[in-house]
């Protein structure tokens, strides 16, 4: 009769123990894993005029959030944002185009690369590396981690490039500038502004004319392409002498195999014999990129609404190729004026009245991803995220920002972020994004520029 008592208390003080232990676990897990929960909310979509364009603050999110999105009274999405990852940070202050301009890209291996300006933003650096020596960051494992880059990689991310179906790949090259009085002969100008000289494209010598593209095969086997631009009338300008080659836009691959490029500075003389403002034109090329010839153009608009500090322009235009074939072109108006949407039926030939649909932003960039969901991001100031559920590009969410842009006292802080991101997509529903903050506080309490990254996710419903 002993045995079994003793088995019994042997049993009770097992028990014990294993419920000791689980309150441990409870009492030191438990907190760590409610400390890095993501936050969760609905959001309740709020009714806005079409013609409210004030810059304001949307929904913050500067830690993980997930976000249940509600449009009259409708669920219609689920935004995941992780929590944010600082890629670097500089070590000291830096002057404006240093430690700036992100951009993302990927390995065939799968390996994130993000690199960032080191100069100063002007036509003097068009073309040069890096005026401060710095080290590229690269993740071997999604976004979690980032490391100095080990090595060189062959990387890609749309926009200034495109991936063609044939596995080519063709990017649009940013040359040094060119001092024009090198030349014993050149062209006389056109018209002379306050800090531009403008010549006839066709006038100008052979290696001022056109683009240059860098090709590479399947086989990553490379070429550099000196494209012929078709653009009767249009001008290339000079600033201080010299001339950069600036033709700056994304690329895309149409249905029928032909190239289609968006892009920027383009000015003609108009009807009144004055220089357009910066507008953006399309080109198509049948021959790889060898040739490209102006199919549309979407010049500025004179609505009262578009920032006329300085010149009124249209330039860092997105391009998407919607499901229906239908295109629409995202595009900045000035530094702290709207973004104006515009859409194309025929291939870019054509464009609708562009309208405004953002109170502010600058180098906007759209990704449809394959879930149909298309995603626009911009900046200045600081960083939004918008969605169009749809993906028809109509109708936008409120905008979520990852930098708080709102002062103490209410007023819009301009100087968090340069503005501008890239996108990158990691798998049907969800993308990359990497961004700047001008916000983050060293260890000892000194601001500085920094790097960031996130992955966001969308489901449906």
């Amino acid at each position: 009769m002993g045995m079994p008592f003793v088995n019994i208390i042997i049993q009770i003080h097992i028990m014990y123990m294993q419920l000791l232990l689980l309150f441990i676990t409870l009492t030191v897990i438990i907190p760590l894993g409610n400390a890095q929960r993501v936050k969760q909310i609905t959001y309740k979509e709020k009714p806005r005029g079409t013609d409210s364009l004030e810059i304001c603050e949307g929904i913050l999110s500067q830690r993980a959030m997930r976000i249940k999105y509600k449009r009259n009274r409708k669920n219609i999405a689920t935004i995941t944002l992780s929590e944010p990852i600082m890629v670097a940070m500089a070590d000291q202050e830096e002057g404006w185009g240093f430690f700036q301009f992100p951009y993302i890209s990927e390995a065939p291996n799968g390996t994130l690369r993000i690199e960032w300006s080191m100069n100063e933003d002007s036509y003097v650096s068009y073309g040069k590396g890096p005026a401060k020596p710095y080290t590229p960051m690269i993740s071997k494992d999604r976004g979690k981690t980032w490391i100095p880059q080990d090595k060189g990689y062959f990387t890609f991310n749309k926009g200034y490039s495109a991936l063609l179906r044939d596995g080519s790949r063709i990017s649009i090259i940013t040359s040094p500038v060119t001092d024009v009085r090198q030349y014993s002969s050149f062209p006389k100008a056109v018209a002379i502004g306050t800090w531009k000289t403008f010549y006839l494209h066709e006038d100008l010598p052979d290696e001022l004319k056109g683009v240059y593209l860098n090709h590479w095969d399947a086989r990553f086997k490379y070429e550099k392409i000196h494209s012929k631009i078709v653009d009767p009338g249009v001008l290339r300008h000079s600033i201080n002498n010299f001339m950069p080659i600036s033709w700056w836009g994304e690329l895309k691959e149409l249905s029928d195999g032909s190239l289609l490029a968006g892009v920027y500075p383009t000015n003609y003389i108009e009807e009144n014999g004055q220089i357009s403002s910066s507008s953006v034109s399309f080109y198509k090329s049948n021959d790889k990129g060898n040739t490209w010839i102006r199919t549309g153009r979407i010049p500025v608009l004179n609505d009262g609404i578009m920032n006329v500090v300085g010149d009124s322009r249209f330039e860092e235009p997105t391009f998407e190729i919607l499901r229906d074939s239908t295109l629409i072109c995202v595009l900045r108006s000035g530094s702290y004026s709207p973004l104006y949407k515009t859409f194309s039926k025929d291939k870019g030939c054509t464009w609708s009245s562009p309208v405004p649909f953002t109170p502010n932003g600058v180098k906007p960039n759209l990704l449809l991803l394959k879930n149909g969901v298309l995603v626009l991001a911009s900046g200045r100031p600081g960083i939004q995220l918008r969605f169009c559920f749809k993906g028809d590009g109509v109708q936008w969410s409120q905008p979520v920002d990852m930098i708080p842009i709102k002062k103490s006292n209410r007023d819009v802080n301009k100087d968090v972020s340069c503005g501008y991101v890239t996108l990158l997509e990691a798998d049907e529903k969800s993308f990359y994004m990497v961004y700047s903050d001008f916000t983050t506080l060293n260890e000892n309490k000194e601001t500085r520029k920094s790097i960031w990254f996130r992955k966001i996710t969308i489901n449906l419903k």
